[in-house]
Order: structure tokens, then C-alpha cells, then sequence
């Protein structure tokens, strides 16, 4: 986990900023020690972005667009770019390059990736991989299940996309377990099987993970 990133997720996010949240954090992460710590309204004002109250739905290239002004507005060294799209995933036999890839991302200081999900943006903070097969926990040979984590800056809800768990959370808001699922819903951090990652970027060529660098 790269809990210095972690640590500057913009949370809680205005309603519809989630690109600009995530933005926030990147920018905070790699540039903070030459530029201080800035908000979302801070450097969109500086660099005359929308509003990040107000709606938006801006894509890859506006948000790559926004981190090239802001990088020229405070006169730091910065470059982005696509860093996995659906061609880099596509054969299984490229998945260790892959992974090793993403993982000296994830750990570096001077990188930060954003992955563009369904509908929404998300800040890369950290992975974890584990044996598929409890008997070989600790068998450096063993079959891999790989999770990717991502640090959350909006308390979006994602039991609320499927109405009939809208039912059950109704009777369960009268006890503890509304709590808690509620909780693990609405965390500051979200673990997603790479594997459902992949697929993704597969199946929906404008998902993609970018990189930011200094």
C-alpha cells in the first residue's frame, strides 16, 4: 500500500469530482513538496477549469489537458499519458509484464496512476496477491489471485446501483448491520480483483489507467 498517496485522497469529493479529486491527490502526491498543498477549487481556478461543483464528465484527454496546465501554471516538470489500455491486456501471455509494470507504478515516488472506471475515476494506491490454493499460502510457485486497491474520494454508495439490495438495506437501517454494510460500501478504499480490472479494459476501450509523472 502506498499510504503517502493514500494520505492525500481528496475525500470527501464534491458530488460529481471525481476527476478532479483524483487529479487533487496526484497532484498533491508529486508535487506538494515544490508547490504546497492544493485543493481541487485551488488549482481549477488557477488553471480556469469548471468548477468542480458543478457537473462534469470530463474524459481521459480533458484530464490528462488539466494536469499539462497545471504542471505550466506552477512552473513544475510533469508529463501523463495512457498507461494500460485494453491493447496492453489483451494477451494473457503479456499478464506478468503487466503486473510488474503496475506494481513499480504503484510503489514509485515519483509516478501516480488514476483508472478510469465505469462512470467514475479512481486514484491506484496499492495491490495485494495471494496463493488461490490455502495449502500453498506461502509456495513462491503458487497460482496467484491479485487485487488492486484504490483509494476512494466520494462516499458513492455501490450497493445502491441494484435495487433489490435497496429493499434489504430499507429493513436492515434498523440495526447495526445497515452499519456495516454500509461501511465496507463506502470506505475510503475499494479492493478490485485485477482480474475483473483486465476484463474491463477489455471489454470498454475508453477504461483505461493513467499514468502522471514528475
Amino acid at each position: 500500500m502506498n499510504n503517502e498517496l493514500l494520505g492525500f485522497i481528496s475525500r470527501p469529493q464534491y458530488e460529481n469530482s471525481c476527476s478532479m479529486s483524483s487529479l487533487t491527490a496526484v497532484i498533491n502526491y508529486l508535487f506538494s513538496d515544490q508547490i504546497g498543498i492544493k485543493t481541487t477549487k485551488e488549482w481549477a481556478e488557477e488553471i480556469e477549469a469548471p468548477d468542480p461543483e458543478e457537473p462534469l464528465s470530463p474524459g481521459n484527454e480533458t484530464m490528462m489537458s488539466w494536469f499539462k496546465l497545471v504542471c505550466e501554471h506552477y512552473g513544475v516538470e510533469g508529463k501523463c499519458d495512457y498507461f494500460i489500455c485494453d491493447e496492453d491486456v489483451e494477451d494473457w501471455d503479456d499478464n506478468p509484464k503487466v503486473i510488474t509494470k503496475l506494481k513499480k507504478a504503484i510503489k514509485s515516488k515519483k509516478q501516480a496512476l488514476i483508472y478510469h472506471l465505469d462512470n467514475h475515476y479512481n486514484v491506484i494506491v496499492g495491490y495485494f496477491e495471494h496463493a488461490t490454493d490455502p495449502d500453498k499460502a506461502y509456495d513462491p510457485d503458487a497460482q496467484l489471485q491479485r487485487w488492486i486497491v484504490l483509494g476512494e474520494h466520494s462516499d458513492y454508495n455501490r450497493l445502491e446501483d441494484f435495487p433489490a439490495i435497496n429493499k434489504i438495506l430499507e429493513i436492515l437501517k434498523r440495526g447495526d448491520r445497515y452499519n456495516l454494510l454500509y461501511d465496507r460500501c463506502t470506505a475510503p478504499v475499494w479492493s478490485i480483483r485485477w482480474r475483473t480490472i483486465r476484463h474491463d479494459l477489455i471489454n470498454t476501450p475508453n477504461h483505461c489507467i493513467l499514468m502522471f509523472e514528475k
